[in-house]
């Protein structure tokens, strides 16, 4: 199944089996749903499918208070920029609200939130903020990269008494994954990150869309040149222990580390990441370099969008700085670059951490 239908399986999980569940956004009643994600979610479950006025920091607080009285509200906001209007009651609301109210009081929404990236776009609708999600003590944090994380990070977030947030790509949209549909909660844990192949030449540290290039990067070396890396793909935060022993001993052992962020680096998920796990360890042997956005919003022109994201190329060029050499790199077309990808996970072998 492709992602969005993922989201859509999820949602049916969620709403089938528990009867608290509602879910909330603008457009999710349409015939095709919210982006297709709640597509015909309201035929089956008319009372708890709703579609709202537009007034984010409205239809969230209500979200809120119904998560304060013990419902399980999730919150469809199709993209970040008009979920920042709802910023109050995600951040002062319902992830401090269990703390207000001494620790027996929780609030458990869930929020999903469209991080937007592809050509014309432009300036005002691509930027994500995770920083500012990792930040903020008391929520859970979901950055799914593949249709399974999605799925089953959805049916977790029913099972904890946590508010969570869910910051996913729409450039992921189209990829797809041959999984069980299925999701055992037994160990109560969800895990941090999961590793992509077994070589010990490089490490290229991401999370979201960062993943379908660094897995082409990988699969490019291994053809071409020999050289055999991994991928560590960063996908959940708990609210009480952002990262995990195991995630950051992961880091800490590797070689060559090479930080693929699709946002720029500066003040960014993958550099406060790095600079806890050297801190925290007092590790000062740790090789790192970064391929991201320059510090400045995406433009709008599809001739310098190429030039933004990270890709096979740019990749190489950052991985040359721990003297890898590439002599010829494929040639990147407008639909590398633009279209958001048509990329199947499903052959692609990963060990998780927790």
């Amino acid at each position: 199944m492709n992602f969005v239908e993922a989201i859509r399986d999820g949602h049916l999980y969620q709403l089938s089996n528990n009867e608290l569940c509602y879910i909330i956004g603008l457009g999710v009643n349409y015939p095709n749903g919210a982006d297709g994600s709640t597509k015909g979610l309201a035929i089956l479950y008319p009372e708890r499918v709703l579609d709202v006025p537009v007034s984010e920091l409205s239809f969230t607080g209500m979200a809120v208070g119904m998560a304060a009285q013990g419902l399980r509200p999730v919150v469809h906001h199709g993209r970040i920029e008009f979920a920042m209007l709802a910023f109050d009651q995600i951040f002062t609301q319902a992830s401090r609200w269990n703390y207000m109210f001494g620790g027996d009081y929780p609030c458990p929404i869930s929020l999903r939130i469209c991080i937007g990236r592809q050509w014309g776009n432009g300036p005002q609708h691509t930027a994500n903020y995770h920083s500012m999600f990792i930040q903020s003590p008391g929520l859970d944090v979901f950055i799914p990269a593949t249709p399974e994380d999605v799925f089953r990070g959805l049916i977790y977030s029913s099972s904890i008494d946590r508010p969570s947030v869910f910051l996913e790509s729409r450039w992921l949209y189209r990829t797809s994954q041959d999984f069980e549909a299925t999701f055992d909660n037994s160990q109560g844990k969800f895990e941090t990150a999961s590793i992509y192949g077994e070589g010990n030449d490089f490490t290229l540290l991401t999370y979201g869309d960062g993943l379908v290039d660094c897995l082409k990067f990988i699969d490019f070396c291994n053809e071409n040149y020999g050289y055999h890396g991994r991928v560590i793909c960063l996908k959940y935060f708990h609210a009480d222990l952002r990262y995990s022993e195991e995630l950051i001993q992961a880091i800490l052992n590797s070689n060559n580390v090479l930080a693929v962020d699709t946002a720029p680096f500066e003040g960014g998920l993958l550099a406060s990441f790095i600079g806890y796990a050297v801190t925290h360890h007092k590790h000062e042997s740790l090789k790192v370099e970064k391929c991201s956005p320059p510090h400045h919003p995406c433009p709008t022109s599809p001739l310098l969008v190429g030039e933004y994201y990270p890709n096979i190329k740019s990749i190489a060029a950052s991985l040359s700085n721990f003297g890898f050499t590439f002599n010829e790199l494929p040639e990147l077309l407008f639909d590398d670059l633009h279209v958001a990808p048509n990329f199947d996970y499903s052959d692609y072998k990963y060990v998780n951490i927790y």
